[in-house]
């Protein structure tokens, strides 16, 4: 009788893990899908709200409002899955300022870590084709002061996301336009 008590409490156990697990999975997830909500909806307070504090969430910040000053707007969002390193990957394929003006669409990968029902990581990446890296190299070459001024510490403490965003949309209208 001992041995089947045990073989009781061991599978409840093991039932109550899955469920548990299940629930955090999917607890992340709306998470996660509501940190897309409020960074496209360009909802600073919002997306700040889901944020544990620290470099990641005012780099997050920093492109919410580059994003906004650019004016990004969903074309394709797809849900958000968690990947073999517990890792939740999040991929929206946006319309901008600067594609209009480059001719390119771009996809914005996020990476979330999701502890305590806050964000407490964040990266992101684009896939932007070269020639946004081109413009970065022409803006470094023929307008210096971009990068010295509203673009200062760009992605790295700057504080003068939209003012940045803004230049460097001009400067592609220059860039494209040609010498």
């Amino acid at each position: 009788m001992n041995s089947i008590f045990r073989l009781f409490l061991r599978l409840f156990f093991a039932i109550v893990c899955v469920a548990t697990s299940h629930g955090s999975l999917k607890d992340d997830l709306r998470i996660a899908e509501k940190f897309l909500d409020e960074f496209y909806k360009f909802n600073p307070v919002g997306l700040k709200a889901l944020l544990k504090p620290g470099e990641d969430a005012a780099q997050v910040l920093y492109y919410q409002a580059w994003a906004e000053a650019a004016h990004y707007r969903v074309k394709q969002r797809s849900a958000c899955v968690m990947d073999e390193r517990q890792t939740i990957i999040c991929a929206i394929t946006v319309t901008d300022d600067f594609g209009l003006t480059m001719g390119y669409e771009a996809t914005d990968t996020f990476s979330l870590k999701v502890v305590g029902n806050k964000i407490s990581a964040v990266s992101f990446k684009g896939d932007d084709p070269p020639i946004f890296e081109a413009l970065f190299e022409w803006i470094s070459r023929n307008r210096a002061e971009i990068l010295k001024g509203p673009c200062k510490d760009l992605f790295d403490g700057g504080k003068t996301p939209a003012a940045c965003s803004t230049a460097v949309v001009g400067a592609a209208k220059a860039f494209m336009a040609g010498p």
